[in-house]
């Protein structure tokens, strides 16, 4: 069955949602000890922790260095960002989760609020991306929340599949994750 089309989600709800993706993390991380956020479920698994620093590298390379280009150029040859070809070695994957969801908030307010000051013309401006061809603002736009939603959703998953094992006879009504 094919999904249907949901047309009518507007940019300041696109925009809202990307201001509190970071409030949503930290009310769902902050009671969770180091153990539960620098768990690898299996190897090669993001942990919690990487999952986050995985958001604030994404917002700077995969969205916000994108938007500029084509606001600053007329149809820029975008780069492609290679996510394992990352600054990620730059981050203490077992930092802090609340500090790295302060720099993940403040990052957030600055491209919110260059965002919800776009008008129409800005956000069609277009680029080239080597994957996909032509692409506008707008579409890194809502593709970011979706890139949210997805990462958010693969938090839960970790969180889910750590408490699973202390369900007792309850996990017979789930199967683990």
């Amino acid at each position: 069955m094919r999904m249907r089309e949901i047309s009518n989600l507007n940019l300041s709800q696109v925009v809202a949602l990307l201001r509190v993706t970071p409030q949503t993390l930290r009310r769902h991380l902050s009671p969770l000890d180091a153990a539960i956020l620098n768990w690898h479920p299996r190897p090669h698994e993001r942990s919690i922790n990487e999952i986050v620093i995985h958001l604030i590298e994404s917002d700077q390379h995969a969205f916000a260095n994108p938007i500029h280009q084509m606001l600053a150029h007329d149809l820029p040859e975008l780069e492609g960002w290679d996510v394992h070809d990352s600054n990620f070695d730059l981050y203490d994957a077992d930092r802090d989760i609340l500090e790295l969801l302060a720099e993940l908030e403040v990052m957030r307010h600055e491209y919110a609020t260059m965002i919800s000051g776009l008008r129409p013309g800005q956000l069609a401006r277009s680029g080239f991306h080597p994957a996909v061809g032509e692409v506008q603002v707008v579409d890194y736009i809502y593709e970011w929340v979706y890139h949210d939603s997805k990462h958010i959703k693969q938090i839960m998953y970790l969180i889910q599949i750590s408490v699973w094992p202390k369900m007792g006879n309850l996990r017979h009504f789930v199967p683990p994750g």
